[in-house]
């Protein structure tokens, strides 16, 4: 068997230098940045509603197990 034969010019990573160089970038738009970022806040504070509010049962919902009206208020028959 032979040895470790090298098939790319990639260097070893101990043979790598890295650097680091500033780079000079306009300031910020905070307004626009402000926007988006209250825009977002809406978007998922309306999301987060409309899934409580689906989960939840309508007002107008009765339970079916629940005694009805008619029969829990007397309207049946009378009996001595």
């Amino acid at each position: 068997m032979g040895g470790y034969v090298k098939k790319t010019e990639r260097r070893r990573y101990e043979e790598r230098s890295f650097s680091v160089r500033a780079g000079y970038r306009d300031q910020a738009d905070l307004h626009k940045l402000a926007e988006v970022l209250i825009r977002l806040t809406l978007q998922e504070t309306g999301r987060s509603r409309a899934d409580r509010r689906a989960a939840k049962a309508p007002e107008t919902y009765r339970d079916p197990a629940a005694p009805t009206g008619e029969t829990a208020s007397g309207a049946g028959p009378l009996v001595e």
